[in-house]
């Protein structure tokens, strides 16, 4: 069986629903980053980032930068942004620097900002999250 967890940063909510799906998915500890906690021993790491102004959160990469070398062997990524653009290189190379396999598919989804994507994360993007945490962890050999 697969060790995984699902780490998340969010500043509007975004994100943090679409981390709890995947979580919910396949059965693995959520971490919200800004509360205090161990990061369990994993083998597959899903790392949710809010995108603002074209880049991943400062604090997520902070995260990221701590993680120890060598002993998580995956990783998925997926974000959250107004635009739904892919724009999670910066976490993708710290994570890869730390010797994690990242998954070479990502979840880009759109969220609601101001008035912008109102209802969104809404059924149809929560609902490819699900489809992205079964793929991901389907795919993942240890």
């Amino acid at each position: 069986m697969v060790n995984s967890t699902v780490i998340f940063q969010s500043r509007k909510g975004n994100t943090k629903k679409v981390a709890e799906v995947i979580s919910d998915t396949i059965g693995a500890e959520l971490i919200d980053i800004h509360v205090p906690s161990i990061l369990p021993k994993t083998d597959l790491l899903f790392v949710g980032m809010g995108i603002y102004a074209g880049k991943p959160d400062q604090d997520l990469l902070d995260y990221l930068e701590l993680l120890p070398v060598n002993e998580i062997q995956g990783a998925a990524v997926f974000s959250t942004s107004c635009k739904g653009n892919d724009c999670m290189e910066l976490a993708i190379n710290i994570l890869e620097h730390k010797g994690i396999t990242v998954y070479p598919v990502h979840l880009a989804l759109k969220g609601k900002f101001l008035f912008m994507n109102r209802k969104l994360p809404d059924a149809l993007e929560l609902e490819q999250a699900r489809q992205f945490a079964l793929e991901v962890q389907g795919s993942f050999h240890r």
